[in-house]
C-alpha cells in the first residue's frame, strides 16, 4: 500500500498539470473559434460559457487518456532517473506489481469516460448545436431609434422619443400583443438592462393598459418591471431539439431499427474511445524507457507520434464507417491491433526487452555495414 500510494503521488500532479493545460488550450482554441463565428451578432458572454461547457464531454473523452499517459511518462523517467526503478525491480517487483494502482486508476477512468461518453456527451452536444444554430440565425438587437416604432420584433411595438443624458428613455411606449389580449405600457422614462436571454426594461412614473374596444382596465404605476425573453422577440429561437436522434437511446433505437451507417460509426465511436486509456497506460512503460545519461525528449516525442496516430486511426475509421466505406468492427479492429501490441511490448519490457526507434532500423543499419564490407 505505501508503494501504491507513492505511486499515486508521483502521478497525480503531472497529470493534473497537463489535463488543465490541454483543457485550458483546447477550450481557448475553440472560444477564438466561436468569437470568429459570431463577429457579427450581438451575443452575450452567458451564451459563450454555455457553449463551452457543453463541449467539455467531448473534450474530456480526448484530453483525459492523454494527460494520464504523459503523466505516466513524467513519473516513470522520474523513477529512471533516480534509479528507484533499478531498486524495485533488484527487490523482485514486477512492473505490473509497480503499477497496479495506475491499473486500477486507468479502471475507473475508464468507467467515469464511458459514463461521459454515453450520458453527458449526448446532453452537451444537444445543448450545443441547438444553442448554435439558434444563435446564427438570431436577429441583431433593436436600437430604439428615436422617435420610431421599432420594427422586425414579433408581437412587440415599442416607441421612444430619445434619452435623457443619464441613458434613460423618454416618452416610452411598448405594445405587448403575446397573449389574445394586448396590453400598452406608457411611461414618463424607461430603464433597458440586457441579460443572457431577455430584455428587461424598468418603467417610471406611467399606465398599464389591459384589454380592447369597452373592457380596458387601467393601473397607474410610479415603477413597474417588464421582461422579454428572447424567443419572444425572434432575435433567439431554440430549435426544436425534442426527436434530436443521437441521443443515448435515440442512437441505439437507430442503430437497432435502421441501416444508419452514420449511427452505427457513433454508437461505437462512444464504446471505444474511453478504452484508450488502457492502450496508453500500458504503452507508458516501454516508450518511456531511456538510458540514464540519455535526454527525455526522445521518449515525449516518441508518446506525441503515439497518441497521434492512435487519435488519426481513429477519426479517420470512424469517418470510414460512418460513410459505409468500412464495417463497423474495423473500429475495433484497429483499436484492438494497438492494445495487442501495447500488452506485448509491456510483457516485452518486463522481460528486460526495450524497443526503441533505433531498434526497428537496426536490421537495415546490420545490412548497411554488411555491404559495405563486401564493396
Amino acid at each position: 500500500m505505501v508503494l501504491d500510494r507513492y505511486i499515486i503521488k508521483l502521478w497525480l500532479t503531472p497529470f493534473l498539470g497537463m489535463l488543465s493545460i490541454v483543457m485550458g488550450v483546447e477550450l481557448l482554441a475553440r472560444a477564438l473559434k466561436l468569437l470568429e463565428l459570431f463577429a457579427d451578432k450581438d451575443v452575450q458572454w452567458g451564451f459563450m460559457l454555455t457553449l463551452l461547457e457543453a463541449v467539455l464531454p467531448e473534450f474530456l473523452m480526448v484530453t483525459v487518456p492523454m494527460a494520464f499517459f504523459f503523466a505516466m511518462q513524467s513519473m516513470i523517467l522520474k523513477l529512471y532517473e533516480s534509479s528507484e526503478m533499478d531498486a524495485f525491480r533488484a527487490s523482485g517487483l514486477s512492473y505490473l506489481r509497480i503499477f497496479r494502482s495506475l491499473l486500477v486508476l486507468s479502471i475507473i477512468t475508464w468507467l467515469c469516460l464511458t459514463f461521459v461518453s454515453m450520458v453527458l456527451l449526448p446532453k452537451g452536444q444537444k445543448t450545443f448545436q441547438g444553442l448554435l444554430a439558434a444563435i446564427q440565425t438570431m436577429k441583431p438587437a433593436p436600437d430604439f431609434e428615436p422617435s420610431r416604432f421599432t420594427q422586425g420584433m414579433d408581437d412587440f411595438n415599442i416607441y421612444v422619443k430619445g434619452k435623457d443624458k443619464d441613458g434613460l428613455f423618454q416618452n416610452f411606449l411598448l405594445e405587448d400583443r403575446r397573449t389574445s389580449t394586448p396590453v400598452i405600457y406608457m411611461a414618463e422614462k424607461a430603464k433597458l438592462e440586457k441579460s443572457t436571454q431577455q430584455l428587461q426594461f424598468t418603467l417610471f412614473n406611467g399606465t398599464r393598459l389591459e384589454g380592447q374596444g369597452e373592457d380596458i382596465r387601467s393601473l397607474a404605476f410610479k415603477r413597474y418591471q417588464v421582461s422579454i425573453n428572447m424567443g419572444d422577440l425572434g432575435m433567439l429561437k431554440m430549435p426544436n431539439m425534442k426527436n434530436w436522434a443521437f441521443t443515448t437511446e435515440g442512437l441505439w433505437k437507430l442503430v437497432r431499427e435502421t441501416d444508419r451507417t452514420d449511427a452505427l460509426a457513433e454508437w461505437n465511436r462512444r464504446l471505444l474511445v474511453p478504452t484508450t486509456v488502457f492502450i496508453l497506460m500500458l504503452f507508458a512503460l516501454p516508450l518511456s524507457y531511456t538510458p540514464k545519461r540519455s535526454g527525455k525528449t526522445g521518449a515525449y516525442l516518441l508518446g506525441i507520434c503515439l497518441v497521434l496516430l492512435i487519435y488519426n486511426l481513429q477519426v479517420t475509421l470512424n469517418q470510414k464507417v460512418s460513410n459505409g466505406s468500412y464495417p463497423w468492427w474495423s473500429m475495433w479492429v484497429g483499436q484492438g491491433g494497438f492494445f495487442a501490441l501495447a500488452i506485448w511490448l509491456f510483457y516485452q519490457a518486463g522481460r528486460g526487452n526495450y524497443y526503441s526507434i533505433s531498434s526497428l532500423f537496426s536490421p537495415l543499419k546490420r545490412l548497411w555495414k554488411s555491404k559495405k564490407q563486401v564493396q
